[in-house]
C-alpha cells in the first residue's frame, strides 16, 4: 500500500467514526454557496448597487465601508470597522434580506421541480439509519437550505415555531412530532442569527411568516447582519433561544461535522474549542477553501480527532493529527460533501 494509500484509508476512518457517532451538523456560508445563494462578495456588490442613501450620516458612513470594500476588506469586516447609524443598519438589513430572499426563493422553485440535489438530504438519511430520533443542525445562515433538505429527505424540522402558516414562536426541541403511531424522526435546525422567515410586527410580535419576494409590509426581518449590531441584537428572542438551543446541542454532541462554516462566529465555536481541545470530540470540517481562522483552530484546539479537507489545485489538501501542516492528495473532490457521503454510506 502506498503512502497515499494509507492516508486516504485514516481519512475514511476519520470520517466513518464522526459519521457513526450521529454528529451535529454545522452548515456555514459554504454549504449554502454551492446551490447558488450569494456570499459575502456578491452581497456586498448587491448592496453597493442597490443602497438607496439619504442625508450626510448616512453618506458618511457608507462611504468609509465602501471604501474599507475596495480597499480588501471583506463585507463583514468592512462592516465591523465602521459604526453605522441605525437608520442606514435598517437598510442594510432589507437589502441583505431581499437579496438572500431573492436566491432562496429560487432554490424552493427547483427543489419543488426536483432540479435540486441536497447532499445534506442523503446525509440525513443516512444518518437516520439508526436508533436515533433526532438530529442537530447549527448554523448561522438566514437561507433554509436546511429545512429544504429535511423535506426532500423526508423528515419533519423544526425551528423554534409552531406548524402554520402565521407561526407563533416555540422552542425548537418543544415540539414533539407523530408519524402515525409513532414518534416521528426530526431535524432540529438552530439558527443563531435568524431567518427569512422570521419577522417583528411594529409592535415587536416575533412571527415566522411564508416568504416572497417583497419584504411584508410593517415587518422588520429577524436576521442578523454583519457589523457592530449583530452580537448586540443576539440578546433578543428569538436569537437568544435558538443560541441557547445550539449551546446544548453542542455541548452533548459526540462530533461534529462543519460544511462550509469558516470558524469566524463567536456564538458556534466556543463550545466546539471546548469540547475538541479538551474532550477530544471528533470532528470532520469540508470547505472548498480552509479559512484562516479554521487552520488557527486546527493547529491550537482541534484535539486529536480532527480530519479537515480542502481543494488543493487538482486534488484534495487533508488536515489530521498526523499530518498537521495538511497533505497533498492526489483525489479531486474528495473535500466534497458528496464524498463525504460516500465514504461514511
Amino acid at each position: 500500500m502506498s503512502e497515499e494509500e494509507k492516508i486516504v484509508e485514516k481519512i475514511a476512518t476519520l470520517a466513518q467514526d464522526c459519521f457513526h457517532q450521529h454528529p451535529v451538523v454545522i452548515l456555514g456560508s459554504g454549504a449554502s454557496v454551492v446551490h447558488d445563494l450569494r456570499g459575502m462578495g456578491d452581497l456586498a456588490q448587491y448592496l453597493c448597487d442597490h443602497i438607496q442613501l439619504e442625508d450626510g450620516e448616512e453618506t458618511d458612513a457608507w462611504l468609509l465601508i465602501r471604501t474599507a470594500l475596495a480597499d480588501g476588506d471583506g463585507l463583514e469586516e468592512a462592516l465591523l470597522k465602521n459604526t453605522a447609524p441605525m437608520s442606514l443598519v435598517a437598510k442594510i438589513v432589507a437589502l441583505t434580506w431581499q437579496a438572500i430572499a431573492e436566491d432562496d426563493l429560487a432554490v424552493m422553485e427547483r427543489t419543488a421541480r426536483g432540479e435540486e440535489h441536497f447532499d445534506l438530504a442523503d446525509l440525513l438519511r443516512g444518518l437516520f439509519k439508526s436508533t436515533h430520533m433526532v438530529t442537530n443542525i447549527v448554523t448561522p445562515n438566514y437561507d433554509r437550505i436546511a429545512e429544504y433538505a429535511s423535506d426532500v429527505a423526508g423528515y419533519f424540522h423544526a425551528t423554534g415555531f409552531v406548524p402554520g402558516i402565521i407561526r407563533a414562536r416555540e422552542g425548537a426541541d418543544a415540539i414533539s412530532v407523530r408519524r402515525g403511531g409513532q414518534a416521528a424522526r426530526a431535524v432540529r435546525i438552530w439558527k443563531v442569527h435568524g431567518s427569512l422567515d422570521w419577522f417583528a410586527d411594529a409592535a415587536g410580535r416575533v412571527v415566522s411568516l411564508p416568504i416572497s419576494n417583497v419584504l411584508p409590509e410593517g415587518f422588520e426581518p429577524l436576521i442578523v447582519t454583519p457589523g457592530v449590531s449583530k452580537y448586540e441584537r443576539t440578546h433578543d428572542e428569538p436569537f437568544r433561544s435558538a443560541i441557547q438551543g445550539a449551546d446544548r446541542a453542542l455541548e452533548h454532541a459526540a462530533s461534529f461535522l462543519c460544511v462550509g462554516y469558516g470558524f469566524r462566529d463567536r456564538h458556534i465555536q466556543p463550545k466546539i474549542v471546548d469540547r475538541c481541545r479538551w474532550q477530544n470530540v471528533p470532528i470532520v470540517i469540508l470547505a472548498r477553501t480552509l479559512t484562516p481562522e479554521t487552520k488557527n483552530f486546527l493547529a491550537e484546539n482541534a484535539g486529536q480527532a480532527y480530519l479537515a479537507l480542502e481543494r488543493d489545485g487538482d486534488g484534495t489538501r487533508a488536515f489530521l493529527p498526523e499530518h498537521p501542516e495538511g497533505v497533498h492528495i492526489e483525489r479531486p473532490d474528495l473535500w466534497s460533501f458528496d464524498s463525504f457521503n460516500k465514504m461514511v454510506m
